[in-house]
Parts: structure tokens; C-alpha cells; sequence
């Protein structure tokens, strides 16, 4: 089996700006751009990782990359629909970088 990625969606960045343009709906065509990039630079290729799976269940999948590297997959619920990320700030963890700062050097009060 070959299994090829047509569409790549990021969800829940941490980049406050970003993470709008993304959570919209922005997705990247990553085959029509891969297909681009190998007619049009003659250095490119498109990867062709290996990823087998050794095991699998209703629950549990165990593969392994083309380095040999092992990934366990738990299945977490029987859910369908992408997370919702609107509850997490995106603040790039500045602020809590700052207190942790503040609270360790600082001791300034607020």
C-alpha cells in the first residue's frame, strides 16, 4: 500500500496571528505542491517515507518508521470531529515565562 498526503490543516498554534489565518480553515495542498516543486526544481524530489504497522486493533497500532523508530498509538475515543483549541490561549507562553521570571529573580508584586 502507498498512502499519499493531499491536505495538511494546522490547528491550535501557539503564534497568536497564525493561529487565526489557521484556525479558519487554511490548508495546504501538499501533493499539488509537491508535484510543483518536482516538475520545477530539478534537485527535488518528493519524500517517500516508510511507515509500517506491526500491530493493530480496536484500540492499539504499533509501527515503525524507516529509521526503525517505534510509535504506539492509543486510541483515546471514539470520536470524529478535530479538537477545539478556542479554550487555549495562544500566547506563545510568554506570560508564563514572565511570572516564572518574576516569582524566581524579580519578586515584583502586581
Amino acid at each position: 500500500w502507498e498512502i499519499f498526503m493531499d491536505t495538511v490543516e494546522i490547528k491550535g498554534s501557539n503564534i497568536p496571528l497564525l493561529r487565526r489565518v489557521l484556525d479558519d480553515g487554511l490548508k495546504l495542498s501538499s501533493r499539488e505542491l509537491g508535484s510543483f516543486l518536482e516538475e520545477n526544481v530539478e534537485q527535488y524530489s518528493n519524500p517517500k517515507p516508510v511507515f509500517e504497522t506491526t500491530y493493530l486493533d480496536d484500540m492499539l497500532r504499533i509501527s515503525r518508521d524507516q529509521d526503525g523508530k517505534v510509535f504506539v498509538y492509543g486510541k483515546m475515543s471514539d470520536g470524529t470531529e478535530p479538537t477545539s483549541y478556542k479554550s487555549v490561549d495562544a500566547d506563545l507562553g510568554l506570560l508564563n515565562l514572565l511570572e516564572g521570571l518574576n516569582d524566581n529573580f524579580f519578586k515584583i508584586s502586581i
